[in-house]
Formats: C-alpha cells, sequence, structure tokens
C-alpha cells in the first residue's frame, strides 16, 4: 500500500508542476488568430475590453503560471541541489527523501529504471551448452534468473541475451525475457549493448548467466551504489582471506585507492609485497579484495563503449572491464561477503550439486 501511495504521489508532484507549465507555455506562445476567435466569443469583449488588453492580459496570466511552476520545483529540489553541492548530489537527495517520506521503491525505480542483464552463451569452450545443463532439477539458467527475480530494485526487470535458439526457447519456456544478439558479440557487454533499446534502462546490472547463487541483495547493493554516488559503473569485490587464492590467475584481484574506487583489475596480485615469498603474510600487510562478476553500467557510459580505443591491457589480462579502465573511468565499488561460485567447468557443476543440496538441508 506503502509503494502504491509512494507512486500516486510521485505522480501528484510532477503534475503539480508539468500542469502550469504547459498551460503558461500555451498562452504565452498562443497564435494571434486563435487568441482573436477566442475574444470574439468572450464576455470580456462585451465589457468594452480591446484585443490588445485581451491578449496582454491571458499572455501575463501565462507568465505566472510559469512562476508557480517555477517555484514548485525549486520547493522539490533545493538550491544546493539544483547547483550540484559537493556534499549531497541528485542521487542523494532521492535517498534523503525516500528515507523521511517512507517506503519509495517505485519512486526510484519509476524516476530511474533499473533492469537486470543475462548474457548467455552455448559455445563455451570449457563447458559447451553450460546454461542449459541441469543443477538440482533446474537448468543453470533457470537458476540465474530466479536468483535475479529477488532484486527489489531491480522490479523485476529481467533480460537474457544470447546467440542461441536453444536458449532463447528456454527463456521463453521459463518466462523470461530474451532478446537474440549476434554471435558477433565478444563479451557480455557487446550482448547489453546490441540489446539496450529492448532492454531499456538506464542503469543495468550485467550477471553472469553461470552464477547460479547469486544473491538479489546484491544486485541491489549495486543499484543502492548508483543512486548513492552517482557512479556510471559499478563491481563488487570481497576481502580474501585465503592466502592460496593470490596466486591463482583464476581469481581476479581488485585494486583499490584510498577512497575504496577501483584502480585495476588484475590475475596478479596487487599490491605485491617485495621480500616476501609467504602469501600469507601477505595478507598481514595489505588487504586482497576478489573481484566478484556482477557490473552496472549506465546506459551512457555503455554507449560510449564502442568509441573506446583498442586495450593492452585488456588484451592482457584477457578482463573486459579493463577496456574502460584504460580510457580513464573509474567503477565504484561494492564490498560484499557473498563468494561466487560460477560454473566454467562440469566438475564445477558438481561442487554446485554439492552446494545446493547443503544449501536445502
Amino acid at each position: 500500500m506503502s509503494s502504491l501511495l509512494s507512486v500516486l504521489r510521485t505522480a501528484l508532484e510532477v503534475a503539480s508542476y508539468l500542469i502550469p507549465s504547459v498551460a503558461g507555455i500555451y498562452f504565452l506562445f498562443r497564435g494571434a488568430e486563435s487568441y482573436a476567435d477566442s475574444y470574439d466569443r468572450s464576455r470580456l469583449k462585451f465589457a468594452g475590453m480591446s484585443l490588445r488588453a485581451y491578449k496582454i492580459l491571458f499572455r501575463l496570466f501565462g507568465v505566472l503560471l510559469l512562476a508557480i511552476a517555477s517555484v514548485i520545483v525549486w520547493n522539490f529540489y533545493s538550491e544546493e541541489e539544483m547547483i550540484g553541492s559537493d556534499k549531497k548530489d541528485f542521487w542523494n537527495d532521492i535517498k534523503e527523501r525516500e528515507e523521511k517520506e517512507g517506503d519509495g521503491l517505485l519512486f526510484k525505480v519509476s524516476f530511474m529504471p533499473f533492469a537486470i542483464a543475462i548474457p548467455a552463451r552455448m559455445a563455451s569452450s570449457r563447458f559447451p551448452g553450460k546454461p542449459l545443463a541441469k543443477l538440482g532439477g533446474k537448468t543453470v539458467l533457470e537458476r540465474v534468473c530466479e536468483r535475479c527475480a529477488e532484486s527489489k530494485l531491480a522490479g523485476g526487470h529481467i533480460t537474457v541475451l544470447t546467440d542461441s535458439e536453444d536458449i532463447f526457447s528456454h527463456a521463453q519456456s521459463i518466462g523470461v525475457k530474451c532478446v537474440m544478439t549476434p554471435q558477433t558479440c565478444s563479451c557480455g557487454t557487446e550482448r547489453i549493448i546490441a540489446a539496450i533499446d529492448e532492454i531499456g534502462a538506464q542503469f543495468i546490472v550485467n550477471v553472469q548467466g553461470d552464477e547460479p547463487f547469486i544473491e538479489g541483495a546484491l544486485i541491489d547493493a549495486i543499484i543502492e551504489k548508483r543512486i548513492d554516488t552517482g557512479a556510471e559503473l559499478v563491481t563488487a569485490a570481497h576481502k580474501i582471506s585465503d592466502p592460496s587464492e593470490l596466486p591463482n590467475p583464476n581469481v581476479v584481484k581488485v585494486l583499490r585507492d584510498g577512497g575504496g574506487r577501483v584502480l585495476y583489475f588484475s590475475r596478479s596480485p596487487l599490491p605485491y609485497v617485495r621480500g616476501e615469498a609467504d602469501f600469507s603474510k601477505w595478507l598481514e600487510k595489505a588487504d586482497y579484495w576478489r573481484h566478484i562478476g556482477i557490473y552496472g553500467y549506465s546506459r551512457a557510459a555503455l554507449e560510449k563503449y564502442s568509441t573506446l580505443p583498442h586495450s593492452e591491457l585488456e588484451d592482457c589480462e584477457k578482463l573486459e572491464q579493463l577496456k574502460f579502465v584504460s580510457a580513464g573511468y573509474s567503477f565504484a565499488l561494492v564490498e560484499t561477503n557473498y563468494k561466487s561460485i560460477g560454473i566454467d567447468t562440469p566438475a564445477d557443476l558438481a561442487a554446485a550439486e554439492e552446494y545446493l543440496r547443503n544449501l536445502q538441508k
């Protein structure tokens, strides 16, 4: 009920300044012929008012309506917010208003639509047909979609992106929107860009199609980071506690700056501890972060992706996010306790089966 009231309140707020704005513009720019027609039928004519005075009266009324609309907008968005304070930006204002006014979930979603995109392909070199492999009686893809549906801020806007007719048919059978993308797409980001109009959102969370245990709360945390900071790019990481993960090239590490934003992604451990061969001692010297393969992209950032220059860093590390980093973009980072349980091989699927059984006990 509170969500419905929030939507109605938002609609009334928009109408309160939109209606006087439109009416004011109409009266100011109404044609002379139209004014003459209405003047001929007006009681003001018979009261002795001239056509010229009639036009001036209604144009002044138009100015008044526009002034009223401006005051209403000013009340909704204070001077500090309109000019952009260093301490409080537009998205922080939305959050503060909703905290004061109650449940604002649908207000946020309606103001800036969010969506989840799940790139999925059959032609995995290590595990062909992976999205349709069975995990606990359901396909891996179906379990990913079910977890994504737990996100509150995405509002159920989930789109599978694929170049496979089999995946397309399966997505339709489980009631999930699916868009066919070109086979020439080399990564999930390119699939999202190819389908950006069909997805129809201003901020898109990219969830890997082999993450059947992804948490809806983590997806919401990615979206909340966008709301809080206005960041165009958001991703997630969890703190590494196992020293064996540091030299493992399959564990992507995140190097952060003092403010918590991402400086670099690497398969190597960063920072490097000089003169120390024991990786357990490295964890005593610095914090190391394991990257979680979930991304939030603004539509504006995605639309610029194809214009970004070639990245040697991406070629070396084989990490697509480095194309943004090489071009000077910065990722905001969400710290999470979630540990990715992706499925890259049949052995990973067997381990996921065991993990699922333990969850269901």
